[in-house]
């Protein structure tokens, strides 16, 4: 081993620092000499304390940025090098397999290393550099400086020490010229200084009984006598929670017990107190059902996923079953059985606050050890999260795709549910699917993973198909507990909802110009009448999707955006939806004065309509504006939980895995709303979205009914939801991806380049798709460039944007080197091409 090549996690004693620095981009793949990697001196007084992982601060352009230590060498570098500033205070120090996994992910994502490796980094913990201003020792004449020059000075001398920001509130101005000018003339200097802290939670006292302790030193009264009860009677009733900790609040509430009572039983080394960061569970839920029995096809399931984890064999698994079909119950025996052989769980859902019913069973079976990871909690409580899951005191991680990189000790699953989600795939740097991030991570530590949906992404179930990944099967619903009879499951089945499918073509030749078919008029009155609930779904916010003007033709577009802006009945205002520009409604055209026409239909009409055909009915609107009034999601899952509403009109958030006992019957308004988009996952994504939206009904009881109203109602997308038929659908839908030469049989990359000039764009756009072809001759791979073009939304923010997509069979050989230039973001494996 080499100095140069020197991977300890050991502090050393090297002079040089070889660091990944954040926003640097680099030219060259992981591991190649001058790999986005920058050079530092190590302080003297830093030799023997630097390790590999380390997270420092570094110098980089007159600014200090976070940076983290990936080797340590004592060759000469020929130059002179910029000592490292200071390291994060506490330490944050990144192990191998971290750096392993980033190193590989970076690759896979053509991103920087510094972006993967900050997935791995503790969150809210606060870094910050705050610019100080001094003045110099050099002789400077303050009679050759301006009115503006003098103040600032005189404002220095007059503090010890000021902040660049305290400097323009005192002085009212934002100083933009004159901090610059008397920086280059010698007068003073901006130090820049690093403010970080460690966010401190709160702290919660907790009671564990000591094992055997009452037999020597028995509880003296009732109320000593009450505490000891409770805390066995916890232990007992929450066997899986392991660590026997009560709260202390709890233990109060529940018993006639004071601080003196608990105070005495400690004393006497009956219980000990136990003081850790108060964890906010933000879904906590009734207490759990008892374990309900395995039908044949989930025990089936289980045996072999618990096979496959008792060998530590990573091989993925798909656990394909309609909608209802139990599969969140085995994911919860995989769970158990990792608990149980002192092993931790990661478990993905695409969106915490769509799936708070899921999170709350596993919370009700595992109490005590589950920590929850998004980004709805304060900073104080996800870094105490993440330190108590990095001190083993959680054994089970539920999240959304971050969760995926918390530090989980000794890692024996991970659970992917509704694994078909565009949510897995983050839209940032670095673009990483979860899935792929978890088969890689799974595969290093002898994990098993489980791939869980009603509609697997086409990819999925070909590797299935092929034999890469092995398929279970939950072909039926789960219904009601029959009892366990001759050592046999017996477990009711439920049938999938029926799915009528409405021609809306012919509703207008018959004169129905409404936004709701006869059959779905009929099917909302019926199930009112019933006291049961409906959904109905359309994937379209707003009053109005365009505004036109019926004497000139022209739309009303974002200033910013080539899309027409969206028209809000409740704020009434026009919205765009991609950044967020609103106005108020004109009264007339703005470029001819004509009458303006709202057509299109959004959530809000359907509601409004709705109110005008059921004027008895009680709507919920379940949109994302509504979501944001009601300050979450959780508020409208109550409200229809406890049946205060008859009628809930929402987007794809409807869609996302909830159980609602008293939803009998669906409305699709409109199916055709993605079908017809030039994106070739288009009708996978039609199919997964009705086939989702339909599995929300008749999930306790028979006779629901599902409503599909479409423009194109014989295309297979369509036809195979209204039959819930997966296979049906998978069978044309990989027969065009064969034909088309898209994934699974080819990978793509899309490169994306934004700039103000359009013509500046479509030069940029040609010069790289230039570069991509020499890099592609280079290494003598067969590719095809689709583009350079302008985006499917040719501007967005005031900028132009333009793209261009690869498409090869051998795409990982194009990754080394892949050219990406400034201003350029690269998705490698896009989940659409819009």
């Amino acid at each position: 081993m080499t100095d140069r090549d020197h991977r300890s996690s050991s502090p050393s004693s090297f002079a040089v620092a070889e660091i990944a620095v954040e926003g640097m981009r680099p030219d060259r793949p992981p591991g190649a000499p001058g790999d986005g990697l920058l050079s530092y001196a190590v302080p003297d007084e830093w030799r023997g304390q630097l390790a590999i992982g380390q997270l420092v601060w570094v110098p980089l352009r007159k600014q200090l940025v976070l940076g983290i230590v990936l080797r340590l060498h004592n060759e000469p570098t020929g130059i002179t090098l910029k000592p490292l500033h200071a390291a994060v205070e506490p330490p944050i120090r990144l192990h191998h397999d971290q750096i392993a996994l980033a190193d590989w992910l970076a690759h896979e994502t053509a991103s920087t290393r510094y972006a993967a490796l900050a997935l791995f980094l503790p969150p809210g913990v606060s870094h910050r550099v705050v610019h100080f201003l001094e003045l110099t020792e050099s002789g400077w004449d303050v009679e050759t400086l301006t009115p503006a020059q003098r103040k600032l000075v005189s404002l220095i001398q007059d503090r010890a020490e000021i902040t660049l920001d305290a400097a323009r509130t005192a002085l009212e101005s934002p100083l933009t010229t004159v901090v610059p000018k008397l920086e280059a003339g010698g007068v003073l200097r901006v130090v820049p200084r690093v403010s970080q802290q460690a966010p401190h939670p709160k702290v919660e006292r907790f009671l564990r009984l000591v094992p055997g302790a009452a037999n020597g030193h028995p509880p003296r009264g009732e109320r000593q006598q009450a505490v000891l009860e409770f805390l066995t009677m916890q232990a007992r009733l929450a066997p899986e929670a392991g660590n026997g900790l009560v709260s202390l609040a709890d233990t109060l509430m529940r018993t006639t017990a004071d601080h003196g009572v608990i105070a005495a039983l400690a004393r006497k080394g009956i219980i000990e107190e136990v003081f850790l960061p108060r964890l906010r569970v933000p879904l906590e839920g009734p207490a759990a059902d008892p374990v309900p029995l395995l039908t044949a096809d989930q025990a089936r399931a289980w045996n072999a996923i618990e096979g496959q984890l008792a060998a530590r064999d990573p091989s993925p698994f798909l656990l394909h079953g309609v909608t209802g079909s139990g599969k969140t119950e085995v994911y919860l025996r995989a769970v158990a059985w990792c608990l149980r052989h002192g092993r931790s769980a990661i478990v993905l859902v695409p969106e915490i606050a769509l799936a708070t019913q899921v999170v709350r069973r596993f919370i009700a079976r595992f109490p005590g050890r589950v920590a929850v990871l998004h980004s709805a909690l304060a900073d104080t409580e996800r870094h105490a999260t993440w330190q108590a899951l990095a001190e083993g005191r959680y054994q089970v991680v539920v999240g959304p795709r971050s969760a995926l990189f918390a530090p989980a000790r000794d890692l024996g699953l991970i659970i992917l549910d509704e694994e078909h989600d565009s949510a897995y795939k983050q839209d940032n740097e670095p673009r990483y699917h979860a899935r792929a991030v978890a088969e890689h991570l799974a595969a290093e530590l002898g994990a098993v993973v489980i791939l869980g949906s009603a509609t697997p992404a086409v990819e999925t179930f070909w590797r299935a198909e092929t034999a890469a990944i092995t398929r279970l099967e939950l072909p039926e619903r789960v219904g009601p507990d029959l009892g366990h009879r001759g050592g046999m499951h017996n477990r009711a089945s439920l049938a999938l909802p029926p799915v009528a499918i409405v021609d809306m073509r012919l509703e207008l030749h018959r004169g129905n110009t409404s936004l709701f078919s006869a059959s779905l008029q009929d099917v909302l009155a019926r199930t009112l009448a019933a006291n049961e609930q409906t959904l109905l779904f359309l994937n379209r916010r707003g009053l109005a999707t365009v505004v036109l003007c019926k004497d000139c033709g022209g739309r009303l577009l974002c200033p910013h955006c080539d899309i027409p802006l969206v028209f809000h009945a409740d704020r009434k205002l026009l919205l765009c939806h991609r950044c967020n520009h609103r106005e108020r409604p004109p009264a007339a055209c703005p470029g001819c004065r004509g009458t303006l026409n709202y057509f299109g239909a959004g959530t809000q009409r359907v509601e409004q309509d709705l109110r005008r055909l059921l004027p008895s009915a009680r709507i919920l609107r379940w949109d994302q504006d509504a979501v944001r009034q009601a300050k979450g999601h959780d508020r409208l899952l109550r409200r229809v939980e406890r049946h205060e509403v008859d009628i809930v009109v929402g987007t794809q958030m409807i869609a996302k895995g909830f159980d609602l006992p008293l939803v009998t019957a669906i409305g699709v308004i409109h199916a055709d709303t993605i079908l017809h988009l030039p994106d070739f996952r288009a009708g996978e994504r039609t199919f997964q979205l009705l086939t989702q939206v339909a599995g929300r009904a008749g999930r306790r009881t028979a006779g629901s009914s599902v409503v599909v109203q479409s423009y194109t109602p014989e295309h297979y997308a369509i036809q195979a939801a209204s039959h819930h038929d997966y296979v049906a659908f998978f069978a044309e839908e990989i027969d065009f991806r064969r034909t088309h030469q898209y994934p699974p049989f080819t990978r793509l990359a899309r490169y994306t380049f934004r700039h103000e000039q359009e013509a500046a764009c479509a030069a940029e756009a040609d010069e790289m798709a230039r570069a991509l072809a020499r890099h592609a001759r280079q290494r003598g791979v067969t590719m095809d460039l689709l583009g350079p073009s302008p985006a499917f939304v040719g501007r967005i923010r005031g900028r132009y944007q333009w793209q261009i997509v690869l498409r090869s069979t051998r795409l990982e050989s194009l990754l080394d080197g892949l050219p990406a230039g400034p201003g350029w973001v690269v998705d490698v494996d896009p989940q659409s091409l819009l």
